[in-house]
């Protein structure tokens, strides 16, 4: 788990993009990358590497935190 907490929190679009899927639920790549001011092709990036660790999932053209991706998400905010 500190794993995961550290790969998220070492990068501050990474930190972003957890809390925003934990905030909104599910949203497109578009959305995300519009919402996060950054280019699409970074925020795809960002997505591959979060769906690698299994803490966002990708279901049609949305995207959402895992189960993982909530409980990283909710210890990252209190911390």
């Amino acid at each position: 788990m500190n794993e995961l907490i550290g790969f998220v929190t070492g990068n501050s679009n990474r930190q972003k993009l957890l809390e925003l899927l934990g905030s909104k639920n599910n949203l497109n790549g578009a959305r995300i990358a519009k919402t996060m001011h950054i280019p699409r092709p970074v925020t795809n990036k960002i997505l591959e590497e979060m769906i690698g660790k299994e803490l966002v999932a990708k279901e049609g053209e949305l995207y959402q935190l895992t189960e993982l991706g909530t409980t990283v998400e909710r210890r990252i905010h209190n911390i």
